[in-house]
């Protein structure tokens, strides 16, 4: 029998390559994201792959925290999926396939439980079969996104809703100028923080972070930022999009609360939309239709509606314990 080795990624050169043929391979799961995260969160981020007989066969991209003192594998802000990635397929088997895929994630995951007492992960939408997790008793949870067809922008256009279209020919009238525009890092973090804590919530994004996104090497030629300036050229409204081989991620929005009623908002997103048309991009992951206010306002685009799972657990009986006791107080627990 082939013996396996989960272990820490030193050849990332090896890691690009299977990331770019895994079907759950992303701009997310790079190590020039890995770089990008490391700088702008100042958090560890670690790439561990399973190899079988020196053959890299999988993987996972998970953000490493403390937590409560304990090590903990979690997601990263602004990367709407980290997670498990699996090799492409030559079988025709589908036994076979699957055989191989969950020898993969259950040697991953027996790694993982040993070296994380808490474990908190988003995948990719294409993971779909997590029977694995279920037989190692992590808990699976269904989660939504919508994805954007740009392959026509005349259909596109037309399957708006007429709500959308009428609030991008208002936005169009107004006084506000609209395009590609190269903002100013903090600009866009104030904005995104004065949106963010509108109703009082918190802002958990470091600024640094913002700026890598913006402004980082690694993203030139992948990256378009779309904006709405006042007659007096304050930034009202920003649209930052991020994307691979595959397609665009809808990455950083915001709007100041002024200006909501103005359909600048509606005006951006068929902008971006034309941008990334142009760009040969054809595809736009909306990232997120889980919040029912923000899934509303995108689904008046027309998207197509895609599943992806989050996938948690936790090892340390303190975690567990911890856990259970929140799940109570909130009415959870069964």
């Amino acid at each position: 029998m082939a013996e396996w080795t989960v272990k820490e990624i030193e050849d990332t050169g090896e890691w690009d390559a299977f990331v770019k043929e895994s079907p759950q391979g992303s701009l997310f799961t790079t190590s020039a994201w890995k770089e990008i995260l490391e700088r702008g969160s100042g958090f560890k981020q670690r790439l561990y792959g399973a190899f079988r007989e020196g053959r890299l066969e999988g993987g996972v991209f998970l953000t490493e925290k403390r937590q409560l003192g304990y090590p903990a594998a979690l997601n990263s802000l602004l990367s709407p999926q980290l997670g498990f990635l699996l090799p492409t397929t030559s079988t025709t088997k589908i036994s076979d396939q699957l055989s191989r895929e969950h020898e993969i994630l259950g040697q991953i995951i027996r790694f993982l439980e040993k070296k994380y007492s808490q474990i908190d992960l988003n995948n990719a939408p294409n993971l779909n079969d997590v029977r694995p997790f279920i037989l190692h008793g992590w808990k699976p949870s269904p989660r939504y996104t919508y994805y954007l067809d740009l392959s026509d922008l005349g259909t596109l256009w037309s399957g708006f809703d007429g709500s959308v279209r009428r609030a991008i020919r208002k936005a169009e009238r107004s006084e506000l100028e609209t395009g590609v525009m190269e903002c100013d890092p903090h600009e866009v973090y104030s904005l995104l923080k004065k949106t963010l804590e509108k109703h009082g919530g918190k802002n958990p994004i470091r600024e640094s972070l913002v700026r890598e996104i913006l402004s980082s090497e690694e993203l030139e030629g992948k990256r378009t930022t779309i904006g709405a300036r006042s007659p007096s050229g304050t930034l009202v409204s920003v649209v930052t999009a991020v994307w691979d081989w595959n397609r665009a991620y809808y990455l950083i929005a915001a709007s100041h609360p002024k200006y909501l009623g103005t359909g600048v908002n509606s005006l951006l997103i068929w902008e971006l939309a034309n941008r990334l048309s142009e760009a040969s991009v054809y595809e736009l992951d909306f990232i997120g239709a889980n919040i029912p206010t923000v899934a509303r306002f995108k689904e008046n685009f027309n998207p197509r509606l895609v599943t992806y799972y989050h996938v948690e657990t936790w090892p340390s009986p303190v975690f567990k314990i911890i856990k259970k006791t929140g799940q109570r107080l909130l009415g959870r627990s069964k």
